[in-house]
């Protein structure tokens, strides 16, 4: 896979926020960001909150990279990116697309964030379907209606406000 086509392999994806499966952690959650504009006015896909990383890393005080240098180290560097972090970052991408509005859900559902622009749910609509007032702007309700079961707004008022049920 070359630099090129594995750095861009998002960029099919929708813009929002999603939570899929760690492919190198079984049982844990990672959260992920897709933007077309920026801080940088570049698109981006990048872990959610931006400070988190997700996957394997190649830290500049790598064994493996102390006694290389020049070319020869630039070389293994490019090697490990394209045999280890872009497979990583393909399996995540793959999980995303083949579901995005589940990821998009799942991602409302464990983080009470709203799964289009990451702001905090705070009424009750909103965390009934996971899209805050803003963001569902223009979205039709019996569209809402599909996108999230009310059990799963329920839920999340239970847990946030249990003195008023």
């Amino acid at each position: 896979m070359s630099e090129r086509s594995s750095e861009r392999s998002w960029e099919h994806l929708p813009e929002g926020y999603y939570a899929v499966a760690d492919p190198e952690n079984e049982g844990e959650m990672s959260y992920w960001r897709r933007k077309d504009k920026g801080k940088h006015k570049t698109p981006s896909f990048e872990p959610w909150p931006l400070k988190t990383r997700y996957g394997p890393r190649l830290l500049t005080s790598d064994p493996r990279l102390k006694e290389l240098k020049g070319e020869q180290r630039n070389e293994f560097v490019q090697s490990w990116y394209e045999t280890v972090k872009w497979p990583y970052m393909a399996r995540v991408v793959e999980a995303i697309a083949r579901d995005p509005v589940t990821a998009g859900k799942r991602f409302s559902e464990l983080t009470l964030r709203c799964c289009n622009c990451g702001k905090t749910l705070t009424t009750k609509e909103s965390k009934v379907v996971g899209i805050g007032p803003e963001c569902r702007k223009g979205i039709p309700k019996e569209v809402l209606d599909n996108y999230f079961p009310p059990q799963v707004g329920k839920v999340h008022h239970q847990h946030l406000f249990p003195s008023e049920e």
